[in-house]
């Protein structure tokens, strides 16, 4: 919030004629508040969405197009303009590059006591310490030896599996295809996890608390989350004694991944003032002005420019470990329904993980059920 007065004043510094209305809502409400003033044509003449929100306002010509598009998409990272394009068209920028994969935080005194050197390098180190880190006792596991339960990336890492095996998910129309090999073996591993390894369990899935905080908290070795967590540490739980470090490749290739577009700006197209709107997303989006943005929002830059500024690089340690992948994101696609789409994949994992489902028969559960979803939304 900050960090948007501080650009707003700026702007308005500059363009004394111009006045911006700086407005704020829960999250848990904002989605459907935009939805009811695009729907009412009284929409604001700027927007923040959230980059998975943007095709279903793009697609029905609810947004300004933003100019200049090719020489944009050179100086952006693939992944953060995925969701703001159609057709070779941008319909906004994004602020942030929304990274929830390639990183984990450890205790890297859990690793030391269970004489583990440094943090795993392939696939086969990570189970492998992971089931040395794990503690158990009476009530079941204790320190969760790698946690990586959470809704959001039990789906990722299904989807960067996938990927670094040089595999796809979507197949056709809009739909995914997880009836190949790939998808099979990534699962399998996924599930393993906790059926067969044992280094994580379902037991804090759907809590009030998220991952993070369970490892703060001392109940995991290492824990699979996005680098935004890191102030959490930092801030809330005044932990010092932490690292984010690299989760090592599924296979030899490098750990690609998918990733949704994050938080960006939109302008209306019934909006009254579309050339003012514009021209202030050309402004926040400038290097400089996305640096404070990104420096102030403590969030990973969707600009190439900004992070690989060394003021933000150095300013920023904790994240060198996302920095050094994004070139390795690609957009995570055509989601019509996100949060249908995530908890239809959680759902039927939770069901394998426990063997109540097969692995091939959760997969064809979860391509019918998100594909009749797709369709309905055509």
């Amino acid at each position: 919030m900050n960090a948007y007065k501080a650009l707003i004043a700026k702007y308005q510094s500059l363009h004394p004629d111009i006045e911006i209305d700086y407005q704020t809502f829960p999250y848990d409400v904002y989605n459907q508040k935009l939805k009811a003033s695009f729907s009412a044509k009284n929409p604001p003449d700027i927007a923040e969405m959230f980059g998975t929100w943007v095709p279903e306002y793009s697609k029905n010509g609810a947004l300004v197009e933003i100019p200049e598009a090719e020489q944009l998409r050179k100086e952006y990272y693939e992944a953060p303009l995925g969701g703001y394009t159609l057709n070779d068209k941008l319909y906004g920028l994004p602020l942030e590059f929304n990274i929830e994969n390639g990183g984990m935080l450890i205790h890297p005194k859990m690793l030391k006591d269970q004489g583990i050197a440094s943090p795993p390098a392939t696939w086969d180190e990570l189970v492998e310490d992971a089931k040395k880190l794990t503690v158990r006792d009476a009530n079941g596991i204790k320190v969760k030896g790698f946690d990586f339960v959470s809704s959001d990336n039990i789906t990722f890492t299904f989807l960067s599996l996938i990927l670094q095996q040089n595999g796809k998910y979507w197949g056709d129309n809009d739909h995914v295809d997880f009836q190949t090999p790939e998808a099979q073996k990534a699962m399998t591993a996924l599930t393993s996890l906790i059926a067969t390894d044992k280094v994580a369990d379902l037991t804090t899935f759907g809590g009030e608390l998220d991952t993070s905080d369970y490892f703060f908290q001392g109940s995991s070795a290492m824990t699979y989350r996005g680098p935004w967590t890191i102030a959490a540490g930092l801030n809330t739980y005044k932990v010092k004694d932490f690292e984010y470090v690299p989760v090592p490749s599924f296979t030899a290739n490098p750990p690609s991944y998918a990733a949704e577009s994050g938080w960006g700006l939109v302008a209306s197209q019934k909006g009254k003032h579309q050339e003012a709107a514009v021209d202030f997303i050309k402004f926040m989006s400038s290097d400089d002005n996305l640096l404070e943005w990104n420096q102030g929002t403590f969030t990973v830059p969707a600009k190439k420019a900004v992070a690989q500024n060394p003021v933000y690089v150095k300013a920023n340690p904790y994240m060198k470990t996302s920095l050094d992948i994004l070139e390795l994101g690609q957009w995570i696609g055509p989601i019509a329904d996100r949060d249908f789409f995530f908890k239809t994949i959680n759902d039927h994992f939770q069901l394998m993980a426990t063997g109540q489902e097969s692995v091939e028969s959760g997969l064809q559960q979860i391509e019918k059920t998100i594909n009749d979803s797709q369709d309905q939304h055509k």
